[in-house]
């Protein structure tokens, strides 16, 4: 005999509804709870099973897909009892198999529409879990959990969402063999959240269908922890093989899970056969990094095997054109070095990232660090230097940062880049001096620079305290200039006296040798009577000179020198030929005269008495003639006569000085 239950009526008149945990009956108008009573019905007629044993095989069948027992055992219960509640679950739970397993479209139509109709004689005939359906599930016994995950999904499909609850109170996930029911269950749960029940299936493996389990877990389960956990346990290369590279390539480029997820499923695929291109992993990932950490960790997973270049490259485009972002490069780059990845860096690459303006020059400076250590060529290299040093126009901060990361110890910058920059690039301002002297820490060979010195001098156009400095540096790095520069330097510079004396002095003790016209190119130069430096012509009569009777005119008439009586004796054995005969020309008192110097300085001395006397008795101790012949507007003349003529209009110094040097004298 079979145990049935029935429930008492409540002696108030009122609805009972049947509480399945603590399976009893509760009266909906007084809240009286209603113990069931059993009753016993005879199981056997001649050896024949009753409908709710036939029902329960009959759904133990199509929870293991034997459709062809469980269509056999659903002829029985319609037998049995066309009109309980087992048979119409029986026929519901058969047609929903049939859906998935039907052999065309037509079939499967047919099953659907069984389903609908049977599903509303349910909704309509048993509204409410009935005594005689609570009877029958008592009835399935212990060994009944196969039954209950088809049920749940059946009940979940026709959303009878108080069945859903009933039966998910009798199931036992842990102890579901059928790997069809796990399969059904897995989604159900998985979409209705009872995560709990998906650990106990998944834990249940050996009864699990790995495949669709690896699937649904990756397509519908939320990106947590858990998840990762699930994919580890379902995971081996044949789930993944059946799922195919199409599919993975597909969650990737979907998937809304996070990248701690995503680099453990690639982690997972690099134990297979199956490699998702580089590129899709990593670009359909780019939304979703939260820093550094996140993007390290999916470069060390695409990376934990060999991919080819082409992926590389294009993982190189991604991080330099597409994602902008920072963290993501500093993960990449750090990636490819810690893997001891080749990748070819064009230097074009590199300056289209140095002119990102997207990232701070701290940022920049660190990512460049990481991008020199990969294979760029010599002159790739170079291209790098000259873009930045004579090119770019960051702010000072962040030149200074990048061109500490550019200018190392042993870097091939050519002698061009170096000039380019030392002659015209002025971006620095007034730190140009400070970049110098880090181009020149690399060890560059100084004797390719050439003439670097003497072309700084003349044609550079940094203010003059720039100038200064980067000319005074340069000649302690030990440049010279030729001769010709130095003379062109010392005529034509527009620097102060001091910084013209100082450079002056560094070129000639590097070596720069003095042009014997030097010191007469110099006085010829002055353009004002002040402007002569004394120590300037210490030093230049100090080598080899040679001096012209114009520019030896000009020191001696014109110029201002404080130590005249000593230059002056100096400059005059400087001077070629006899100072008697060779002539300069003169303004005086409204005429044009031409004579010898001599002459000139008596008519025109503008110093002291005592520089004055002194220099006529240097003049004299030279025998220079004071009576020669002069040229006064043209026609010749005597000296004498002329300053006798012209004696009213003489300067008191000039008067004295030509009475003292017998010039009104007759012999």
């Amino acid at each position: 005999m079979a145990v049935s239950f029935v429930a008492q009526k409540c002696a108030c008149g009122g609805k009972l509804e049947f509480n399945p945990a603590k399976k009893v009956w509760i009266c909906k108008y007084c809240g009286t709870v209603v113990e069931r009573e059993a009753t016993f019905d005879k199981v056997h007629v001649d050896g024949i099973e009753g409908v709710d044993d036939v029902v329960r095989q009959t759904l133990m069948d199509i929870a293991n897909q034997k459709m062809e027992s469980a269509a056999k055992n659903l002829d029985d219960c319609e037998r049995k009892g066309h009109k309980a509640v087992g048979t119409l679950l029986a026929h519901i739970s058969y047609n929903l198999a049939n859906i998935s397993t039907a052999r065309s479209q037509d079939e499967a139509r047919a099953s659907i529409d069984k389903v609908k109709i049977y599903g509303n004689r349910l909704k309509t005939e048993f509204p409410d879990i009935s005594a005689e359906e609570i009877n029958l599930y008592e009835s399935f016994g212990e060994d009944a959990a196969d039954i209950f995950a088809n049920l749940l999904v059946m009940y979940d499909t026709l959303g009878d969402s108080g069945r859903v609850e009933y039966v998910a109170s009798k199931l036992k996930p842990e102890s579901v063999f059928s790997p069809h029911a796990n399969k059904t269950l897995l989604k159900v749960s998985i979409r209705r959240g009872d995560y709990d029940v998906v650990d106990k299936i998944v834990k249940n493996i050996g009864h699990v269908d790995r495949k669709s389990a690896l699937q649904e877990i990756l397509d519908d389960y939320p990106g947590n922890d858990k998840k990762i956990e699930l994919i580890g346990k379902v995971f081996d290369n044949s789930a993944a093989n059946a799922l195919t590279k199409r599919y993975f390539e597909g969650y990737f480029a979907e998937s809304k899970d996070p990248v701690t997820v995503r680099a453990f499923v690639t982690d997972k695929l690099n134990t297979t056969d199956i490699h998702v291109n580089a590129e899709t992993v990593v670009k359909n990932a780019q939304n979703l990094f939260t820093g550094y950490d996140d993007a390290k960790m999916l470069f060390d997973s695409v990376y934990g095997v060999k991919i080819s270049d082409q992926e590389t490259e294009a993982l190189l485009v991604f991080c330099l054109m597409v994602n902008k972002l920072f963290d993501v490069q500093k993960a990449f780059f750090d990636t490819l070095t810690e893997k001891n990845v080749f990748v070819a860096l064009s230097a074009r690459a590199v300056i289209s990232f140095l002119d990102s303006a997207q990232f701070s020059g701290k940022e920049r400076a660190e990512i460049l660090g990481k991008m020199l250590g990969f294979n760029l060529d010599p002159k790739g290299l170079d291209a790098i230097y000259n873009y930045y040093l004579n090119n770019n126009t960051d702010d000072a901060e962040s030149r200074a940062l990048i061109l500490d990361v550019i200018l190392q110890p042993g870097i091939p910058i050519t002698p061009g880049t170096v000039k380019e920059y030392v002659l015209k690039t002025q971006t620095d301002g007034d730190g140009k001096l400070g970049v110098i002297e880090k181009i020149f820490a690399t060890g560059i060979n100084k004797t390719y620079l050439g003439d670097l010195l003497s072309d700084y001098a003349l044609h550079s156009a940094d203010p003059a305290n720039v100038k200064s400095e980067v000319f005074n540096y340069l000649s302690n790095q030990g440049f010279r200039a030729d001769s010709g520069t130095l003379t062109q330097y010392v005529t034509d510079s527009n620097d102060d006296k001091q910084t013209k004396i100082a450079k002056v002095k560094n070129l000639i003790r590097n070596g720069t040798p003095v042009k014997a016209d030097t010191l007469n190119a110099y006085i010829m130069s002055l353009q004002t009577s002040d402007e002569l430096s004394e120590e300037m012509i210490n030093i230049l009569t100090a080598q080899s000179y040679t001096l012209g009777i114009q520019a030896y005119g000009k020191y001696l008439l014109f110029c201002k020198d404080i130590d005249k009586v000593h230059h002056n004796d100096v400059i005059m054995r400087g001077v070629s030929g006899d100072l008697s005969t060779q002539t300069v020309s003169i303004s005086h008192n409204g005429n044009t005269v031409t004579c010898n110097v001599f002459q000139a300085y008596l008519l025109n001395a503008f110093d002291s008495y005592d520089v004055a006397s002194s220099i006529a008795a240097q003049f004299n101790a030279a025998k220079v003639k004071v009576a020669t012949d002069i040229i006064v507007n043209g026609a010749g003349q005597k000296f004498k006569k002329y300053a006798a003529d012209n004696k009213a209009s003489l300067t008191p110094l000039s008067l004295q000085l030509c009475e003292e040097n017998r010039v009104f004298s007759l012999f």
